[in-house]
């Protein structure tokens, strides 16, 4: 089945054919591929390839050691690529991480724009109350698929999250100077710094 590694087949099939299916298992790099072969044919070659990079990193090991499984690290690490700068991968590995073990919805907006294939800083209480595979604002859990495919340093902090006890953070500037934090109120604080310095919108 176009060559998808086995440690990511049962998410595969249970999405049946929509397209978004193998999002997230062709990692970024560049490829030499036969330009005369089928697209079923390059499309395997590529999906294998990437496997093969992913599993440099010691993503099944490091799955074991996390009580995950190595595709929910790769749906991690593709949050992490879509919600942060690289400084702060890390840091919101943990949230999710920690937002995951408290049973609490994770509330990306990444997940909402995945499937309208767009992407927002914000978005609006009719984006977010549509039900679909990737809502993370409808259900609690990880996104059936990743929604990106996550590079090397969002994987390797999928895999190795800093310490901390953060649920909430929120980019404040156009710096990308985010802020993290477990306490609510001040998390509230923070996205109204965000709207004062025009980061969010304040009608969302």
């Amino acid at each position: 089945m176009l060559s998808v590694p086995r440690w990511a087949v049962g998410p595969v099939m249970e999405l049946g054919t929509d397209h978004r299916r193998i999002e997230g298992l062709i990692a970024p790099g560049t490829f030499n591929i036969d330009p005369s072969a089928s697209a079923e044919t390059i499309l395997a070659t590529l999906i294998s390839a990437g496997a093969v990079e992913y599993m440099k990193s010691g993503l099944v090991d490091t799955a074991k050691s996390l009580g995950l499984s190595p595709y929910d690290i790769l749906v991690v690490a593709s949050l992490v690529q879509q919600e942060a700068n690289t400084q702060d991968f890390p840091k919101v590995a943990r949230v999710i991480y920690n937002r995951l073990h408290e049973h609490r919805t994770l509330e990306f907006d990444s997940t909402v724009n995945y499937p309208l294939d767009r992407r927002e800083v914000a978005t609006s209480d009719t984006d977010r109350a549509q039900r679909t595979p990737w809502n993370t604002y409808m259900a609690q859990g990880l996104p059936a698929t990743a929604i990106c495919s996550p590079g090397v340093d969002a994987l390797r902090a999928a895999e190795h999250p800093v310490p901390g006890d953060w649920l909430y953070f929120v980019t404040i500037d156009s710096q990308g100077t985010t802020l993290f934090t477990r306490d609510y109120q001040q998390h509230l604080a923070n996205i109204e710094l965000a709207k004062h310095n025009g980061v969010l919108d304040s009608a969302r």
